[in-house]
């Protein structure tokens, strides 16, 4: 059975995928010669690059414009047909210097519009290598990346997956449902916000920032412009390296200035966080905007080179509370998709899974098990003649230590494989709740609040049910009358002898009510005795059902005038008697 090829467009990175074989991995950059065919990459990536050539660049987001792209001689050029030149040298540099015989399956950015995919799709139908015997499929890297992340390491069958694509030029989002075989939710969402070159540039600020600190370096002149191209490189290997490593070193060579600069994990996760968080709550809003719930998400899936870095690993995962699925080398994802889906397209009819065809399952399972190729430069004199004539000069690392692609096996590998369980969401742990929003509080709450209101309302109706009690009849009544006279006692040195005072007490009332008797008469005034009669007898209650009036005294002797008036009920109480006045 023939191998499949796939191929994936990037605006940092063109990827080639033999699967079960070899992988390429290099920058979109076209040399273009007269006498030869073209090449694709940069002189570190590609040994080919020997002479001077015409240079192509950024051809990759100019694929559907009308207008062409001036080249250094003042030429002009048509994006897409850079590109399908670009996709052709690309196969036969994973081919080993000659085009597959396999079928071929093209990659597009899933962002991409009608036009741009239509475009792309016309000039590599002009290509003999891609149009014939029919011409090759070009399909969404979302959907391709998806058919990796389906053989290794696995998918849910069930709920929304958010496809994550981070690039060098900005993220992708994508919304499938996976019940409905994969199918999109809505359009791919483009966030340029996160991206592998603001990575670069924010690692970049604080390497400069730390060294101006120190004051060793000027970046006033026009030579420091070279300078900070080649350590901007740097700060890109120093990123690729911190994804396993928890610190690394990079030289900083600037004008007066060379030295080694340490840089942590820490410092890089620092200078990205807003960023990585700014694009957690684009993904929630994109969920919100298309009614799903963070329930209804079975997974996140993470591809492309900023897949490596771990605090994108972490905030996804600790914001959604879902597995986060990638594959051993997420750069490759969509190029290995497209593999596999070529590999597809040659299974006979009637097979309608990988596992009907014998080979293919292997094949898929060695694709995640490949490195990209990363060969050596020859000796003797290569493209820097080339490369020094051009004016527009990529900012491609030319000199970066660091061998990005490395060996499957080593200890140095770029990211180990990770297995991810799918749990249900109501199998999570349920998040504590604040003591003031716990049942117990509430309901002590309530009852407080209950018995205030209750015992409120109590003390406002007794309140209002109090009126002043009358005076307790079984209390003792005194009267103390006044003596009426005409005339005023006659002054005398000898104090007056203390009134005498009666006191008569009521029996105590049967019932509540106390019925008053009726006004006695008015006694008539009879003469007056010899002496004062003394005070009857102070009467003795008696229980009865009905109080009888007490006898009415016979008003005093000496009284020239009428007895004055008495209350009613109250019995009539004589004056006391007066001295007689002294002679003359």
């Amino acid at each position: 059975m023939s191998d499949g090829v796939g191929l994936s467009v990037g605006a940092t990175n063109l990827a080639a995928v033999m699967v079960g074989r070899t992988a390429v991995l290099r920058s979109p950059v076209l040399t273009r010669y007269p006498h030869r065919p073209p090449e694709v990459g940069v002189p570190s990536q590609n040994p080919r690059l020997t002479e001077r050539g015409l240079i192509l660049t950024d051809f990759v987001d100019r694929v559907g414009d009308p207008v062409g792209i001036v080249a250094a001689d003042g030429t002009t050029h048509r994006a897409d047909v850079v590109l399908a030149d670009a996709l052709r040298a690309m196969l036969y540099a994973v081919g080993g210097g000659r085009a597959p015989a396999g079928p071929v399956t093209v990659t597009h950015p899933a962002h991409w519009g009608p036009a741009a995919v239509e475009a792309l799709r016309t000039a590599l139908a002009a290509i003999p290598e891609f149009g014939q015997p029919k011409p090759a499929p070009v399909i969404s890297d979302a959907t391709a990346a998806l058919t990796a992340l389906q053989d290794d390491p696995g998918v849910p069958a069930r709920g929304v997956i958010a496809l994550c694509d981070f690039g060098g030029s900005g993220a992708s989002i994508t919304l499938v449902d996976a019940a409905n075989g994969y199918t999109p939710v809505g359009p791919t969402l483009r966030h340029t916000d996160l991206s592998g070159d603001l990575v670069d540039q924010a690692l970049l600020t604080h390497v400069i920032e730390d060294l101006s600190a120190a004051g060793t370096i000027d970046l006033s002149s026009t030579s420091a412009i070279g300078s900070l191209a080649r350590l901007r490189a740097q700060c890109r290997g120093a990123k690729e390296r911190l994804s396993t490593a928890a610190a690394t070193t990079l030289m900083a060579e600037l004008p007066g200035h060379r030295s080694e600069v340490r840089v942590t994990r820490t410092e890089l996760d620092e200078a990205i966080r807003q960023p990585v968080t700014d694009f957690t709550t684009t993904l929630q809003d994109t969920l919100e905007r298309n009614g799903i719930h963070n329930a209804d998400l079975a997974a996140v899936a993470t591809v492309g080179g900023g897949a490596r870095i771990p605090l994108i690993t972490t905030a996804l995962s600790e914001h959604f509370r879902v597995p986060v699925v990638t594959v051993e080398h997420p750069e490759l994802a969509a190029a290995i998709g497209g593999g596999l889906a070529a590999v597809r397209g040659t299974v006979e009819e009637g097979a309608t899974s990988m596992s009907a065809a014998p080979g293919v399952a292997a094949a898929a399972a060695a694709a995640t098990a490949m490195a990209p190729e990363a060969p050596q430069p020859e000796e003797g004199p290569v493209g820097a003649l080339a490369w020094s004539d051009a004016e527009d000069i990529p900012e491609v690392p030319t000199a970066d230590p660091y061998a990005y692609p490395v060996v499957p096996g080593r200890a140095d590998e770029p990211r180990p494989q990770m297995q991810f369980d799918h749990e249900s969401w109501d199998d999570l742990p349920a998040p504590l709740l604040p003591w003031y929003r716990k049942p117990a509080v509430a309901a002590s709450v309530g009852v407080i609040a209950l018995l205030a209101a209750l015992t409120a309302a109590v003390l406002f109706v007794v309140r209002g049910d109090s009126a002043p009690s009358p005076a307790s009849t079984t209390e003792p009544i005194t009267a103390t009358p006044r003596p009426a006279t005409t005339e005023p006692p006659p002054p005398t040195t000898q104090a007056p002898p203390p009134p005498r005072t009666v006191t008569q007490q009521q029996p105590p009332p049967v019932t509540q009510t106390v019925t008053a008797p009726p006004p006695s008469p008015e006694p008539s005034p009879e003469p007056p005795p010899e002496s004062a009669p003394e005070p009857p007898p102070e009467p003795t209650p008696e229980p009865a059902p009905e109080p009888e009036p007490a006898p009415e005294p016979e008003p005093p002797p000496w009284s020239p005038t009428p007895p004055y008036p008495t209350i009613p009920g109250l019995p009539w109480v004589p004056a006391p008697p007066l001295p007689a006045p002294p002679g003359p």
